[in-house]
């Protein structure tokens, strides 16, 4: 594993001067906290499992063939578990981030043999665990307290779906039934990521090497968002550790994971990283531009956001579309550079890239005239 780390000395985190509204960050917690890259081939074993993977045109048709194959491949075997568990699976990155020894796949899925259903399940509520509000009640539902988990499930109610209450009530009371068939599809998955590991170890690892001179200049901050392509994170309380870990999978979107004092972002790895190549291939850059703008929807938000920063549900309620359908879209304009997201506590607004398209319009002209 590859730990390059940097330390955040300044309370004040910078606001663009681009931004139509002006928020005062100097009241973000002033303590510090450590950047640190985890380079490491198990990320990209979970995350390969999510539904997202392969959505769009940022991994290259043989490996969206592969991942469809073997996905089928996976299903004979498992049967519905894989398409039950392969969100829990993509949650269970968390065990591994304090456990620095565990460097692969393979040492992933005997970690998950190994571990008592308690800790896994503290790793797929941690989110609960995390809130000062629920934080006894999960603690008791954990314990067995049915009560708790009533109460929970009615805390929860406004937020879910029946059927992903029933399995948080799963969870609790039975959580053998959702531990087991996740093993299952683990276990079953490894042979078949067995086969490219060593091509993710690599790309990961040039992605990592690619980023050396931004991990030795830039502020905290602004290294965040560089890596992540658009993720302005200012700092929390009690937050000590923000852990970037590169991945080919999830490429383009970020997989934000949280524990007690970190926070974890499974970052795209740049472009630059990417083997192979075609040298009549356009840069992916000016691709994933024009695909975002070629979208009615998407140009609806960017106009919205021409005016002034937006919260998700500010979007949402604007189009009367659901906040998943705005998200999507948002995932993929910040993947193009158009919008960034700023996580300021609990909160999440969006703001527009201003400069984006006239300097991936400069590319598209480089490209054709080359």
């Amino acid at each position: 594993m590859v730990r390059s780390s940097t330390r955040n000395r300044a309370a004040d985190a910078p606001v663009p001067a681009s931004r139509a509204i002006v928020r005062d960050f100097s009241r973000s917690d002033p303590s510090s906290y450590d950047v640190e890259f985890d380079v490491r081939t198990l990320y990209d074993f979970l995350f390969g499992l999510s539904d997202d993977v392969g959505s769009t045109e940022d991994l290259p048709a043989a490996d969206r063939t592969w991942l469809a194959e073997s996905k089928a491949q996976l299903r004979a075997k498992t049967g519905d578990d894989l398409d039950v568990e392969a969100e829990l699976c993509v949650v269970l990155a968390g065990l591994a981030v304090d456990r620095p020894e565990m460097r692969d796949a393979a040492d992933f899925v005997e970690l998950i043999h190994g571990l008592d259903d308690a800790t896994i399940i503290r790793t797929i509520v941690a989110h609960d665990l995390r809130d000062p509000d629920r934080r006894a009640l999960t603690e008791q539902a954990m314990a067995g307290d049915d009560a708790a988990v009533r109460e929970l499930l009615t805390i929860l109610g406004h937020s879910y779906t029946e059927e992903k209450l029933a399995r948080i009530a799963r969870i609790y009371r039975d959580p053998d039934s959702i531990i087991e068939p996740a093993r299952r599809v683990l276990t079953e998955w490894l042979p078949l990521y067995r086969a490219i590991e060593p091509r993710i170890a690599a790309m990961i690892r040039h992605d990592h090497d690619g980023r050396a001179r931004a991990i030795a200049t830039l502020p905290p901050t602004d290294l965040i968002e560089a890596t992540t392509g658009g993720i302005r994170w200012l700092a929390e309380p009690g937050v000590r550790r923000v852990i970037l870990a590169p991945s080919y999978f999830a490429r383009p979107y970020n997989f934000v994971f949280g524990g007690d004092d970190w926070r974890m972002f499974g970052y795209p790895i740049a472009d630059e990283a990417l083997d192979g190549g075609d040298p009549l291939a356009p840069p992916a850059a000016v691709v994933r531009l024009h695909r975002a703008l070629g979208d009615e929807t998407r140009l609806r938000i960017l106009r919205l956001l021409a005016g002034r920063d937006h919260y998700l549900t500010e979007i949402a309620s604007a189009l009367d579309l659901s906040k998943p359908t705005i998200k999507h879209h948002l995932a993929l304009l910040r993947a193009a550079g158009l919008v960034t997201l700023t996580e300021e506590g609990g909160l999440s607004y969006y703001s527009l890239r201003r400069g984006t398209i006239e300097a991936n319009g400069t590319g598209l002209i480089d490209y054709l005239l080359a």
